[in-house]
């Protein structure tokens, strides 16, 4: 859960700070891009892109697809801006939208406290 929403809460906030001051990130995006489209149109897409991406990992929408989203993504950027400053962010990004993508969803957890209580009442056997 603390994964998946700082994930969230991280792609929320650069989505928000794109499109808020948009001249910071421009450097960042290619002055000529594949779809034909002005660098800063493509900077507002990537912001609410990111926006939609955290919102998603943060309300558990989907969260196997926003975890490929956001890892399609962050390969993206890799391939387009390739080794820059925000490199080391961004691997971090990328290992913890893998680790979302994967994630199972659903394991059992052994409850250690309910078990100790059990054995407590004099019971041994384990839930």
């Amino acid at each position: 859960m603390f994964l998946r929403v700082g994930l969230g809460l991280t792609f929320l906030f650069i989505g928000v700070d794109i499109l808020r001051h948009p001249t910071v990130w421009i450097g960042y995006v290619p002055r000529e891009t594949m779809l034909g489209l002005d660098s800063e149109t493509m900077l507002r897409i990537g912001g609410f892109f990111d926006m939609i991406v955290g919102t998603l990992l943060i309300i558990k929408a989907w969260p196997r697809v926003a975890g490929a989203l956001a890892t399609l993504h962050l390969i993206g950027i890799f391939s387009l801006n390739g080794i820059d400053g925000v490199l080391a962010r961004n691997i971090g990004l990328l290992g913890a939208a893998i680790a979302v993508l994967v994630w199972p969803n659903s394991y059992r957890r052994r409850r250690w406290w309910w078990s100790k209580r059990r054995r407590w009442r004099g019971t041994e056997d384990e839930v």
